[in-house]
């Protein structure tokens, strides 16, 4: 114990840092830079659209299951080898995702990739809030956030760049150097530590991980194939849906009565950490669904390509980046509940300016609200997360985080289905209100109406000139529809930022000050 203490205190902080959040940021960027070559990688292997997403899908779900058994395998082996083993295996699914002759080997090669990523962003996360004092943990969960949040946003753009002007398979090849650069990192600068010698390393609760893993698996199908089978109007989806929420309760109810339980699911009595892991994944939910509602906002009704929707959403992932390192030093002489406060409402704000645009907006009005928003967000990520780890002991604190990142992560898929069947559900609904002054006897829609045929009449016979016209109308009118889903999906994502502000007056930070105190007497 003295030894790896000892050890801590030689080496910077921030060497450490730089060594774990590399790793980090190959296996969260992996995840997303994949998203813009899809339709690539279906042309090259022949596959449909829908074949070729099981490529995502299937890495967030290898990746997923992976973090219910990081406290476990860090008792078992530890952190430091456990990091090892999970880079190496990460770069040898990149080497399999190179040489896969069929999109069902790349598939099977994803899925060694996304066990590789499980690991690492908890152990990332572990280990800086073992490396850095108490007193800065603002600054550890801040670079942390780096990974976490700047990552995924600067996926697409990469991913983009290196398909449009390479291959999509240079995804994979650019990993390869990177990983070996990493475990070199890892090796020499994050501090060695004994796995715990006890009793309980040794019993792995099958029981339970079984439970998860159903549970996990059935909802990401249900998530990933609900929208093309018309969600529970099927039966198998009921099924699956039915089975999710067995195993779920299964598993809670199972890890808190089994005696050596696959991770420990009561870190959640830890209040710190209830509250702010829901909060934290609440911020999630915001990200991610204006990172998938904004490009198909400007893609579908501002008619922006694929590649200047990316280029638009690049600036957001820049402020993100530098918001992370600024907040890390702000939260040193800020009250967190206050710092996390201010976030909420700037996100909540941005998120109302998004309710603003419309069919004619310029990029520059699209632009604002996502770099104030990527203000918010660091804003509040940094001293919630910081403050969800306050209170917990440092033995906890690889359970903690493996759970941490296992609900933010099935909140987030959760919220991303959601958000995309929540335009195209009420897209119908509002279309269904138009409808009915589509109608002849609606003066306004007359005069539209024969204004726009005499307009079509210069090139075309009276009878086309009006079926041009009605059909331009309806055309009006869906897209209006549109705009009015995506208004309603702004307005309940800041209604929601507004409403998770009463939960920060659960969290406690009294003895995180006197403990940090105490050490610096």
């Amino acid at each position: 114990m003295s030894d790896t203490t000892v050890q801590q205190k030689s080496i910077n902080p921030y060497i450490v840092a730089i060594a774990v959040l590399l790793p980090a940021f190959l296996a969260l960027a992996a995840s997303s830079a994949t998203n813009v070559s899809q339709p690539h990688i279906a042309g090259f292997y022949g596959a449909t659209q829908y074949e070729a997403n099981t490529v995502v899908t299937c890495y967030i779900i290898s990746g997923g299951l992976m973090l219910p058994v990081t406290g476990y395998l860090v008792r078992l082996i530890g952190k430091k080898l456990l990091m090892y083993y999970s880079i190496w295996i990460f770069c040898l699914g990149c080497l399999l995702c190179i040489l896969a002759p069929n999109l069902q080997a790349l598939i099977a090669a994803r899925i060694v990739q996304g066990i590789g990523s499980g690991c690492i962003l908890p152990l990332c996360q572990a280990v800086l809030l073992e490396v850095f004092p108490l007193e800065q943990r603002g600054v550890a969960m801040s670079l942390f956030g780096v990974a976490a949040m700047f990552s995924p946003l600067a996926g697409p753009f990469m991913g983009g760049f290196l398909t449009d002007n390479y291959s999509w398979q240079w995804i994979f090849i650019i990993n390869i150097p990177l990983c070996m650069l990493s475990f070199l990192l890892v090796k020499l600068f994050v501090p060695s530590d004994k796995p715990e010698k006890l009793k309980y390393n040794k019993k792995f609760d099958i029981v339970g991980y079984l439970s998860i893993v159903t549970a996990m698996a059935c909802m990401q199908i249900i998530l990933d194939k609900g929208e093309q089978f018309n969600w529970f109007d099927t039966p198998w989806v009921c099924w699956l849906g039915g089975i999710c929420v067995f195993s779920f309760v299964f598993f809670y109810v199972w890890e808190l009565e089994y005696k050596y339980p696959v991770i420990d699911i009561r870190v959640f009595k830890d209040r710190n950490f209830l509250f702010g892991t829901m909060i934290s994944s609440f911020i999630n939910v915001m990200l991610y669904s204006t990172l998938l509602l904004v490009p198909m906002f400007v893609q579908s009704l501002l008619g922006y390509s694929p590649s200047m929707s990316g280029l638009l959403m690049f600036p957001r992932a820049i402020v993100c980046f530098v918001g992370l390192l600024v907040v890390g030093e702000i939260s040193k002489h800020v009250n967190p509940k206050l710092l996390t406060l201010i976030g909420l409402v700037i996100m909540s704000v941005s998120l109302l300016m998004l309710t603003q645009a419309n069919t004619t907006s310029s990029m520059e009005s699209i632009i604002l609200p996502n770099l104030l928003l990527c203000v918010g967000v660091p804003t509040a990520f940094v001293p919630i997360t910081a403050m969800s780890f306050m209170t917990l002991p440092a033995t906890k604190n690889a359970d903690a985080a493996a759970l941490h990142a296992l609900f933010k992560n099935l909140v987030t898929a959760f919220a991303t289905a959601i958000s995309a069947t929540f335009i195209a559900r009420v897209s119908q609904i509002h279309q269904n209100y138009l409808c009915a002054d589509l109608v002849y006897h609606n003066p306004i829609f007359r005069i539209k109406l024969t204004a726009l045929k005499t307009k079509f009449l210069i090139h075309y016979p009276a009878v086309m000139a009006a079926k041009k016209a009605n059909g331009m109308l309806y055309k009006q009118m869906l897209q209006q529809a549109r705009l009015s889903a995506f208004f309603d999906a702004f307005t309940v994502l800041a209604a929601l930022c507004l409403i998770v502000i009463p939960l920060l007056m659960f969290l406690k930070i009294k003895k995180a000050k006197k403990e940090a105190q105490s050490k610096a007497s």
